[in-house]
């Protein structure tokens, strides 16, 4: 045997693919190894191209360049047989080996390393699937991705998604990647069968993946379907949630004849397992969303429906008190009446108000304002009403402007104030505190009541929720007052959250909104309205200060005195009994602080309102001023209004 004889005979032997390729990428030789990994026998192979074998996607030519420079190459390539076969081989190349000639060696992985590889695969398919899926909530673009993530995993010329009806007798198609535009009204309108489509009835009873590679022949193709949709193979995949067929994925292709691995069916099978999980997902958000709906709109109508019955409980109730009682206790119920129907009115607002705002139907007018005028005006309005009575009732604030609708923010203001007050026993205290951090407007509303159990913080916020009731339900309610706070907040752009340390420790409620940058002149948002004459104590050491507060107070009305020192000051506090003393804390003599003390521990000192007027803001000095028992802690500038709303609400 002559050496030539030789070789080639070892090249037939051998167990490794040898192919060799001119420079154009055609065929010229090829060993039986070689044409058993490629798919063909060597009369057909000779004389093709390589590109008809690589994956599409690939740069071809610009790879090429680059091997024909290195002269040599080992890597790992997809190849892809005209039977539809997709392998990942490993090769050796030599460029010119001879003049115009390329050889390579190609050689099949491993199977370990081809599992390896193909789980790897999967892995990577199902994450990026599973990205996109979490993206969206909308069952028809869950179809939608995953039959195009179905189309590029497997190279299919068209996916079509479809549900079954409810008697699983059709599949409908609700939606579809690289439908060919003149079949998309067909597509669209004709569902397919199950139970006359025997491939596709074998798939749903067994619940898994089907395939022909010769749609016409195949006697389990329904031949109506096929006539619809010629074509020439095609994998069915079922979509199953909780192991129950639901719909599933047709993958088409129009002309090739397309056999499949047992690797490739699992992993479009586990595509189409993904999206049942996440098809259910998306109808169960879709399910709770419509509850919710019909919940809201439930609200809406009661609210609506509750307020004509209140209204002619009203009007009634004022006829009968126009008319005149003849006895004390007509007059009694007429009061207890009118108080209800009240409180019913502030109930169905409050629904209503919920509704509206889940469905985003309020619109704010927003206007730059001072939220600790607001805040005054808030906490005046419940001293006035009776409701501070059994507590006490600190105010400290620095005006912040904020950009905010007026009526709304005071409509979660005075919720918190009502929150703090029901749940704080009779003798505890309340703290009202508006400060500036950086950016944000802070105002906290604090207590020392029943506090919130660490269990209850998480929904404290959510329609409806409310701790454990006693008995007597003396701290009940609907529980929808802290939901439209936080609705009504965030419309504002800006956040509520409550903290408490459990049971029987008080808790806390913090709004952050942001402040109004630009300089704009603030409205008169809340008039001053005529209060009864106070009798006023101011005691400032700053004689400018001094004398233009006092103009103010005597301006508005009030019988205003003054001292400039701290011992002058508290000498004038016991002397006259003033309703009001408004004390800067920095004073010569006494400092402010010692003068409230003082004050306080007289025995005509307890019902005066005290007032500190001062430039410390810090929150240490907030602290210590409602420890020496003062009422409030203003920061200076202080507006006219705050002033005069603080003085006006005084005992």
């Amino acid at each position: 045997m002559s050496d030539k004889d030789e070789s080639e005979a070892l090249l037939e032997a051998a167990p490794d693919g040898v192919v060799v390729v001119d420079d154009a990428r055609v065929f010229i030789d090829a060993n039986p190894a070689a044409c058993h990994l490629l798919g063909m026998a060597r009369s057909e192979l000779l004389g093709r191209r390589f590109d008809q074998f690589v994956d599409p996607a690939l740069d071809l030519d610009s790879a090429w360049a680059t091997f024909l420079r290195a002269g040599e190459q080992r890597d790992e390539l997809r190849v892809i047989r005209p039977d539809g076969v997709v392998l990942e081989i490993e090769y050796s190349a030599t460029a010119r080996f001879v003049e115009g000639r390329h050889l390579a060696i190609l050689r099949a992985p491993s199977r370990r390393r081809h599992r390896e590889r193909l789980r790897m695969r999967e892995m990577e398919t199902l994450l990026a699937l599973s990205r996109a899926l979490s993206a969206t909530l909308d069952p028809t673009e869950t179809m939608r991705r995953v039959a195009r993530e179905i189309a590029h995993a497997v190279g299919a010329d068209m996916v079509g998604a479809y549900l079954a009806d409810a008697a699983h007798e059709f599949l409908t198609p609700v939606a579809g990647y690289h439908v060919p535009r003149e079949m998309l009204d067909s597509f669209r309108r004709i569902p397919i069968p199950i139970k006359r489509h025997l491939a596709i009835e074998d798939a749903w009873a067994q619940r898994h993946a089907v395939w022909t590679d010769d749609m016409a022949a195949d006697p389990r193709v329904d031949r109506a379907s096929y006539e619809q949709f010629p074509h020439q193979s095609d994998l069915f995949v079922p979509i199953r949630i909780k192991d129950r067929a639901v719909g599933g994925f047709f993958v088409v292709w129009w002309h090739k004849r397309r056999s499949f691995a047992d690797d490739e069916v699992q992993l479009v099978q586990a595509i189409s397992d993904l999206a049942g999980i996440f098809l259910e997902n998306a109808q169960l958000y879709r399910a709770t969303a419509e509850a919710n709906r019909a919940k809201d709109e439930f609200l809406a109508t009661l609210s609506h429906e509750l307020r004509n019955p209140l209204g002619a409980i009203s009007t009634a109730v004022t006829v009968l008190e126009r008319r005149g009682a003849s006895d004390e206790g007509a007059v009694r119920l007429h009061q207890i009446i009118r108080r209800q129907a009240k409180h019913l009115a502030r109930l169905v607002d409050d629904l209503l108000d919920v509704a509206r705002a889940t469905a985003g139907k309020i619109a704010l007018v927003r206007q730059p304002l001072d939220l600790a005028e607001l805040a005054a005006v808030c906490v005046r309005s419940l001293q006035d009403s009776g409701k501070m009575r059994a507590h006490r009732v600190t105010f400290r604030a620095e005006s912040v402007t904020v950009n905010a609708d007026a009526t709304r923010l005071a409509q979660v203001i005075t919720n918190m104030l009502e929150n703090a007050l029901k749940f704080t026993p009779a003798g505890g205290s309340v703290d009202v505190d508006i400060v500036r951090e950086g950016k944000d407007a802070v105002l906290q509303v604090t207590d020392t009541g029943v506090g919130i159990a660490p269990e209850m913080l998480s929904r404290v916020f959510d329609l409806f929720a409310q701790a454990q009731q006693t008995m007597d339900r003396s701290t009940g309610g609907l529980g929808v007052g802290l939901t439209l706070s936080r609705r009504l907040v965030e419309m504002h752009g800006g956040t509520i959250v409550a903290a408490s340390e459990g049971s029987g420790r008080g808790a806390q409620f913090t709004v952050r909104l942001p402040v109004e940058v630009e300089m704009v002149s603030l409205p008169p948002s809340f008039p001053l309205g005529s209060d009864p004459s106070r009798r006023v104590l101011i005691i400032e050491d700053n004689d400018d200060a001094r004398e233009a507060l006092r103009l103010l107070l005597e301006s508005l009305g009030h019988q205003v005195t003054e001292a400039d020192d701290g011992t002058r000051g508290l000498a004038l506090a016991l002397d006259r009994s003033p309703d009001v003393v408004l004390i800067d804390l920095g004073l010569p003599g006494l400092t402010g602080y010692e003068v409230a003390r003082a004050i306080r521990e007289s025995t005509i000192g307890k019902g005066m309102t005290l007032i500190a007027v001062t430039g410390y803001g810090q929150l240490a000095a907030r602290r210590r001023s409602k420890e020496e028992g003062f009422d409030a802690h203003l920061v200076k500038p202080v507006s006219q209004a705050l002033l005069s709303n603080l003085i006006g609400s005084a005992a």
